[in-house]
């Protein structure tokens, strides 16, 4: 025999040896083999099983409705009533983000419709506040960092006053101090409450012309044609109800609006002055500075505050999301 037809005949014995040993030698050996749980991988609806479009690679657990059941009301009422019920148990709730609200929310009997629209909005909510604190510490690392760039990038962002005239280049300690100060004032987060009551007045709690075709929450206008929804019957008024691409990005342009418009600069300092004295800042309290939200001024006060109160919204403020 030649080594070459020897050296083929060893290699075979060894494939027959290794083979044999694969099948029995588990049994002989009394080696425990793995077991699978196929039950724990199949989608369970008893816990809240719903698919979502992901935005922006947000984190999302594996319970999520999947798309033909985002439109089911049976589903997406299910779904809502084991969100609230986390939070009632003071439970984290899963990070789901709904890219919209459904187009058949209209259809749910008024109860039914607070549930899915609280519930929806709830965990956007969160994350558009988790953002902003994320932004309050980059801000704060920028002016110990002496980072111009990202000192300029936020002042413009949040239009600290007479940002045009600002030399970033050339900025003293004074001027830095007075920035940094005035971004503090401005990065916060803006009670769940608060967002909850204005996102289902201005929304028509998520029925509204402008939250169905633009996700629009919060009324906001804009004067670019081509970026917003004109009102029906005044076509010819010279702005648009801004839309959005998303909920999340709905609920982060609010609350910049209310971070940076002159408008709300009582609002920001009451919150600052609540927040250096170490007390509890509630939606209800923050309303009170929102005369210039709409055109019927103090009446828009009364209307966020009774909000609130009829529908317990003060509830959803020590609500929190999962951990990444």
């Amino acid at each position: 025999m030649s080594l070459r037809r020897y050296n083929e005949v060893l290699f075979l014995l060894a494939i027959i040896f290794l083979l044999l040993v694969g099948f029995l030698g588990p049994k002989f050996w009394k080696i425990p083999q793995p077991v699978f749980n196929f039950k724990s991988i199949q989608n369970n609806f008893s816990n809240p099983v719903v698919s979502i479009n992901r935005l922006n690679n947000f984190y999302s657990n594996n319970n999520y409705l999947s798309s033909d059941q985002f439109n089911d009301k049976n589903a997406v009422f299910k779904w809502s009533s084991i969100i609230l019920n986390y939070v009632k148990k003071d439970v984290p709730i899963p990070r789901m983000y709904f890219p919209y609200i459904p187009k058949n929310i209209s259809q749910f009997n008024i109860n039914e419709k607070k549930s899915v629209f609280i519930a929806i909005l709830l965990p956007i909510a969160l994350r558009g506040n988790e953002l902003v604190l994320e932004e309050r510490k980059l801000m704060k690392i920028a002016f110990s960092k002496n980072n111009i760039y990202q000192i300029e990038r936020f002042s413009k962002k949040y239009k600290v006053k007479n940002f045009k005239k600002i030399n970033f280049s050339n900025l003293n300690r004074l001027e830095l101090k007075m920035l940094r100060l005035e971004l503090l004032n401005k990065i916060n987060s803006i009670p769940i409450s608060l967002i909850l009551a204005q996102s289902i007045i201005e929304s028509g709690w998520g029925g509204s012309r402008f939250a169905q075709e633009g996700n629009a929450l919060f009324g906001q206008w804009t004067w670019k044609n081509d970026d917003g929804i004109k009102p029906k019957g005044n076509i010819d008024a010279n702005f648009s109800v801004k839309n959005f691409k998303n909920l999340q990005e709905s609920v982060d342009s609010y609350i910049l609006n209310l971070n940076s418009h002159p408008a709300y600069k009582g609002l920001r300092n009451f919150r600052e002055s609540q927040y250096n004295d170490g007390k509890n800042l509630t939606g209800n309290d923050m309303a009170n500075f929102l005369e210039k939200y709409a055109e019927i001024g103090l009446q828009y006060v009364t209307k966020v505050k009774n909000m609130i109160k009829k529908n317990q919204l003060s509830e959803y403020e020590s609500s929190t999301l999962a951990t990444f």
